[in-house]
């Protein structure tokens, strides 16, 4: 499949995934394999632009989508035309502002 976009990962992004798919690894393996493939899927769909996600709040760019299975979801917005910066993996169970705050801080990294 072609990629529309071009995916540049947040180094912390990368770090979401890891202690997500840790906590997941934890309780069953076949439970952080199956966060994995979600999480593929997401990321598959969103650089082929089938994706287009959820705005995150009005006047921002920043969009997420989320996995299939999981309550998490991946934040991401434009950098330039044909890239998209992934911000973030991030449990949907946390409060809307302390993810917004998270993210803030991530844009300006």
């Amino acid at each position: 499949m072609d990629s529309r976009f071009e995916l540049i990962h947040h180094p912390q992004a990368a770090e979401d995934f890891r202690q997500s798919e840790g906590y997941f690894a934890e309780i069953d393996k076949d439970l952080a394999e199956l966060f994995r493939a979600d999480f593929q899927v997401v990321l598959r769909g969103i650089a082929a632009g089938r994706f287009k996600g959820q705005l995150l709040a009005v006047g921002q760019a920043i969009r997420w989508v989320k996995l299939a299975h999981f309550s998490h979801k991946v934040f991401f917005e434009p950098d330039g035309t044909a890239r998209l910066l992934v911000l973030g993996v991030i449990s949907g169970r946390r409060h809307p502002t302390r993810i917004r705050f998270l993210l803030g801080r991530r844009r300006r990294a």
